[in-house]
């Protein structure tokens, strides 16, 4: 486990599945921090340096964005569910003894200037063994529609110098590492991708799975609802320059995250929308 998890015990919110498998979540921002499988190996990144003072995004682990992303919005950088305490609704083992957490987050008046519509978000963690499923409901509780981007921006822990990533072959995506081709689009002809240099890649309607494979061990990430992947690592300049990173984390992980991005969504009032993200260790 990170040095910043164990750091920080009284912030977290634990349980441990009857095989071993553990998660840590921080109920600011409805985070979860650490996801441990049965064999005691942590699987997401948390830096040294990230910032536990309940006003700041913590670095690592799997923040919710929600409602925008990015800069692309009014309110606050991804959004304003990832600094805003969420509330634990259950955190048990059932019949199959699969450990279960659920966590919510409504709207209040700290957030309503960015978002006025009426909404409720409902994290649901469920993991064992060697397996975790993390699913987000979106609820419109208003009377008007809710207009949204949301993603869940799972750090994961692995040696980046020997990691590849399989199953983004054909994808249409955009790069938003280059001011000159950031609105263009292209398709990945590359038969497995390895981080080398900063990637920040937006690949929408990518259909089948996508396998991380390192020194570390091999994830299989499969996601429904989301629309959309994005892969990310600041590599060594941007790392360098964010204060809640150490300068050599960039080696450490790679985000890919479930999102649904490409465009804002909108739910009508009363609708739901459902997005999950599967992870799981395969080797």
């Amino acid at each position: 486990m990170s040095h910043a998890t164990n750091a920080h015990p009284n912030q977290l919110v634990r349980l441990h599945a009857a095989d071993g498998a553990r998660i840590a979540v921080s109920l600011f921002g409805g985070q979860l921090c650490s996801w441990q499988t049965a064999d005691g190996f942590e699987r997401l990144f948390v830096s040294s340096r990230a910032y536990w003072d309940q006003q700041h995004p913590i670095r690592g682990g799997v923040p919710i964005i929600f409602p925008q992303f990015g800069a692309n919005g009014s309110g606050p950088r991804h959004g304003f569910a990832r600094t805003l305490p969420w509330t634990l609704l259950a955190s048990f083992i059932d019949e199959n003894n699969d450990g279960v957490m659920r966590l919510r987050l409504t709207n209040s008046a700290a957030n309503r200037r960015f978002c006025e519509a009426e909404f409720t978000l409902t994290l649901e963690l469920r993991f064992a063994g060697h397996y975790l499923q993390m699913a987000l409901d979106i609820d419109n509780t208003g009377s008007q529609p809710l207009a949204f981007c949301a993603a869940l921006h799972t750090y994961l822990r692995t040696d980046v110098p020997s990691a590849s990533i399989h199953g983004l072959q054909h994808a249409s995506y955009r790069d938003a590492t280059s001011d000159t081709d950031a609105g263009t689009t292209k398709i990945d002809a590359a038969t497995v991708l390895v981080i080398d240099q900063e990637i920040d890649r937006l690949y929408w309607q990518a259909h089948s799975d996508i396998v991380l494979r390192s020194n570390t061990g091999m994830i299989t990430l499969a996601q429904s609802g989301f629309t959309d992947t994005v892969v990310w690592n600041p590599w060594i300049d941007k790392t360098s320059a964010l204060t809640d990173c150490a300068p050599s984390d960039y080696l450490e992980f790679v985000c890919i995250e479930a999102a649904l991005v490409d465009r804002t969504h909108s739910l009508l009032p009363g609708q739901r929308w459902t997005g999950t993200q599967q992870l799981r260790i395969t080797d």
